[in-house]
């Protein structure tokens, strides 16, 4: 088994919420300098604000976090291996509500994200209220603006994580506090959007007011991004965080699509890359176990997707007919970024439905060392975040056009689409989970979960940690989402693809 590795990244303790209780937004660091001192140093602020994506980076790809067991939930990846709650997020039936418990063995998958992403977003709180004292960073203030800017954009990104995941967080900044933390007192995922929305929009206005450069290690980027790039991928950002929070097609049909449209076109025109070192800062864990030889598989519902010839759903029977290899696909990315398996290294008594002849090997050269370029959010993503919002905005031949010019076609040499509502919608579905393999954290998940398409009794999202409401003061069982039995079509997936 390979060595895990969980990187942690530690906050500074923040005056901002005092009044919530200990531990509870913050991870604090017990060998922190005096605040006073640390913030009171422009270079000092600019060196913090430099490591808020690494951050939120580690926070979504760690090995124990969210990614592992949403691409399992997805039926987007197939692993049948306890680590990382991808087990108990995959079993079928879906009877397994989300252990909530903070004596779960893999209670960190969820506790991860939020630590991290509240790590983030308080550290750049504490940068930009310093700033407001009249702290400058660079020579008369010459860096404020992008410090400023990196800043929202982290806070924008660690909202819209936490309103992705979760059913509620904590909205908290340089100007906003938390008097008493309790689950009234949180806000509402809906709410959290609209909070992450207003960060990417600030950072987006900073960089058309301005010209800066965010250095390639900021981002763990190949080279320093000017601003102008630097407000594209703020605007995909933005784009995704409204595209993907819908938890059913109820909520879809009332997601504000010209929004997403006027935010994806001025979006990223070239894939977002981050710079794989090693195992050292920036490592894609979550994604390497996904797809490392004896662990995670690629799920039947995908390889049918390529190849509709192949079984979508391998029926728990030990004598199932072993799927061949494919030799005629709709799809010809099976060849070029799938490998298949000719025998299994799951144990049959956890159900033969995990099982698939398939597993990606697109990242299988970089993963060998770790070292060299993994994409966060591909070009491809745009694209289909432009291609959709068309589709719910009555363009149809707009969308299948950006469709007909993308991966799909490019890559997958797969026939063109026609300007049809349901085709469009299929095909983008078929490009999230096919080309877009991997990249971000649970865009699958968001995916299946907006179309109703989760199975019966998956969580349509994540209940804020155990470790977190007990820290809060409340007492086992802490409240949870999952099970067939509690399937709402609200909290909990009724309806599903099988």
């Amino acid at each position: 088994m390979k060595k895990i590795k969980f990187i942690y990244a530690i906050a500074l303790a923040l005056f901002l919420v005092q009044g919530c209780k200990k531990d509870l937004l913050t991870v604090e660091n017990e060998n922190q300098p005096d605040f006073d001192k640390v913030f009171s140093n422009g270079a000092a602020l600019e060196n913090l604000a430099s490591g808020l994506y690494v951050t939120i980076y580690n926070g979504e790809h760690a090995g124990g976090s969210a990614q592992p067991m949403l691409a399992t939930a997805s039926d987007n990846v197939s692993c049948s291996w306890g680590n990382f709650g991808m087990r108990d997020m995959s079993w079928e039936p879906r009877n397994n509500a989300w252990n909530n418990a903070p004596t779960y063995a893999y209670q960190a998958s969820t506790l991860n994200l939020w630590n991290n992403m509240y790590s983030s977003i308080n550290t750049a709180s504490d940068v930009i209220k310093a700033m407001g004292t009249g702290v400058n960073v660079g020579a008369n203030g010459a860096d404020n603006a992008r410090t400023k800017a990196f800043c929202r954009f982290a806070q924008g990104v660690g909202y819209a994580n936490l309103a992705l995941v979760f059913d509620k967080a904590f909205i908290v900044d340089e100007k906003t506090t938390v008097a008493e933390a309790t689950l009234a007192s949180a806000s509402a995922y809906s709410k959290v959007v609209e909070s992450a929305l207003a960060y990417l929009d600030e950072a987006s206005a900073l960089a058309t007011a301005n010209t800066f450069t965010i250095p390639k290690s900021w981002l763990g980027t190949d080279k320093d991004l000017s601003s102008a790039d630097f407000k594209k991928l703020v605007n995909t950002y933005a784009a995704r965080t409204l595209a993907y929070s819908p938890r059913n097609k109820t909520q879809l049909a009332a997601v504000n699509w010209a929004k997403v449209k006027t935010y994806a076109d001025a979006g990223i025109t070239s894939d977002f890359v981050v710079m794989q070192d090693g195992y050292a800062k920036w490592y894609d864990e979550a994604g390497d176990y996904l797809v490392y030889q004896g662990w995670g598989v690629t799920d039947n519902y995908v390889v049918n997707m390529m190849d509709p010839s192949k079984p979508k759903h391998w029926t728990d029977i030990s004598s199932f007919p072993y799927p061949t290899a494919s030799t005629d696909p709709v799809d010809k990315r099976i060849f070029s970024d799938f490998e298949y398996v000719s025998s299994q290294w799951f144990q049959a008594a956890r159900g033969y439905y995990h099982y698939s002849p398939y597993r990606n090997k697109r990242y299988d050269e970089m993963y060998v060392a770790a070292v060299g370029p993994k994409p966060q959010i591909m070009k491809a993503e745009n694209d289909m975040l432009k291609a959709e919002a068309r589709a719910y905005t009555s363009d149809l031949s707009g969308a299948a056009t950006i469709i007909n010019a993308s991966t799909r076609k490019t890559r997958g040499q797969m026939a063109d689409v026609a300007a049809v509502s349901a085709d469009v919608i299929k095909a983008i579905h078929h490009e999230r989970h096919v080309e877009l393999y991997t990249t971000g954290v649970g865009l699958q998940f968001f995916e299946m979960r907006k179309l109703d398409l989760l199975q019966k009794g998956t969580p349509l999202h994540f209940p804020i940690p155990g470790k977190t409401q007990q820290t809060m003061g409340l007492v086992v069982p802490f409240y949870t989402f999952g099970t067939v039995a509690l399937a709402d079509g609200i909290n909990t997936s009724n309806a599903g693809w099988r």
